[in-house]
């Protein structure tokens, strides 16, 4: 599973696992008590976890980067009860040092720690740093001796034979009312 194919909702609690796509919404399975349902794009928002980062003083982390550090993290500091903020503020300075103290506020630990807690009782978390220790890998084997970097080649061609066949939009006449006489 990729976090692309997990979505928060905003309003609604918990993570939903995208089934399948309509014009109008998506259909969503819930990672808590394992419900499918039509959620409408129309009135909710999505937001999938590879698009989500949080706030440093330096560049913007990943929550795939804030998931893997949790993970490596946890025996020495377990999650917290969100109800203590002073322990979540503690165990995220823990886990990201370089978090952006005023811009990630309680509410977004709160979340960041259920969403956690979810996703490892899922036995997820083990799943997305191991397809990140295979990525390396393949990277590693790409850069070794081989410097030629080779671009695909593109090649822009329009099929001219099919017209698109066009009437050009009827006029349309304006009318105004005539006075009573």
């Amino acid at each position: 599973m990729d976090l692309s194919e997990i979505t928060g909702i905003s309003g609604m609690p918990g993570l939903f696992k995208i089934v399948g796509r309509r014009a109008d919404g998506l259909i969503l399975t819930s990672m808590v008590d394992d419900k499918t349902q039509f959620v409408s794009g129309r009135t909710n928002l999505f937001s999938t976890l590879n698009d989500i980062t949080l706030y440093t003083t330096d560049e913007p982390a990943t929550l795939k980067e804030v998931l893997a550090s949790i993970k490596k993290n946890e025996e020495a500091t377990p999650v917290p009860d969100v109800k203590n903020e002073a322990a979540l503020k503690a165990w995220l300075e823990v886990v990201l040092p370089t978090y952006d103290k005023e811009r990630v506020h309680v509410s977004d630990m709160k979340k960041l720690a259920k969403w956690y807690t979810l996703l490892n009782s899922k036995n997820l978390i083990e799943e997305l740093t191991a397809e990140k220790a295979v990525s390396e890998e393949g990277k590693e084997e790409l850069s070794g001796d081989t410097k030629k970097e080779s671009k695909p080649k593109t090649t822009n061609k329009v099929d001219h034979s099919t017209k698109a066949h066009t009437k050009p939009a009827p006029v349309k006449k304006i009318t105004t009312p005539r006075k009573a006489s």
